[in-house]
């Protein structure tokens, strides 16, 4: 059975940006802690648009907030999980909050993981091995788990902060500072399984 999600509106500055893309439907009931029952929210995997964090008008979305699945941007309001930048190499670079700036109300513990197994292939995000503090560099079809630690998740069961995501890049416009990918973001805190459909675990 193909479930078809509907869009959900890119987030910029608390503003909608017209023409922007991004990932499916809002989270309810979230924050559901591992259990024997399946999460309440459908993964599925979600084509996205960004430019880089550096070279790009202010305007436009650089980085992915997991709570909402939202497109966003690089403010003081520290409202993402993952940045986007472009190296001299033409080579894809994510950054967490704590590697573009000080968050004054505290920074988010938010970890990569580069695996060694596709995108399709990497079904659950591992237990630990996360880079929290430089920079991870990706090259084109290099698949990535996140595990980030969200106030929604940590508010409705401290017992399971993360919410957990993949990443792949499929292309990047240099000269316009572009980057195509896709994404799946689990919308249950705590479920580390990456599969379309409701998670298990």
């Amino acid at each position: 059975m193909t479930i078809n999600l509907p869009p959900i509106r890119t987030r910029l500055s608390r503003r909608f940006v017209p023409g922007a893309l991004i990932v499916c439907a809002a989270i309810a009931g979230a924050c559901d802690g591992p259990s024997q029952l399946a999460g309440q929210t459908r993964n599925a995997t979600q084509p996205f648009f960004v430019h880089a964090l550096s070279g790009s008008p202010l305007i436009t979305s650089n980085a992915i907030a997991f709570p909402g699945r939202a497109l966003t941007r690089v403010d003081g309001t520290f409202n993402f999980d993952i940045a986007f930048d472009i190296d001299a190499a033409g080579n894809v670079m994510l950054l967490a909050p704590e590697l573009v700036g000080q968050n004054p109300a505290g920074n988010r513990l938010v970890g990569i993981f580069k695996a060694s197994v596709s995108y399709d292939s990497l079904t659950a995000a591992p237990l630990g091995g996360y880079t929290v503090d430089s920079i991870t560099v990706v090259q084109r079809g290099q698949a990535v788990a996140v595990q980030a630690q969200e106030p929604v998740c940590l508010s409705g069961n401290p017992a399971a902060p993360y919410l957990y995501a993949k990443i792949v890049i499929d292309s990047v416009d240099v000269v316009n500072r572009g980057i195509y990918g896709r994404t799946m973001i689990g919308g249950n805190c705590g479920y580390r399984q990456l599969i379309p459909g409701f998670p298990a675990f």
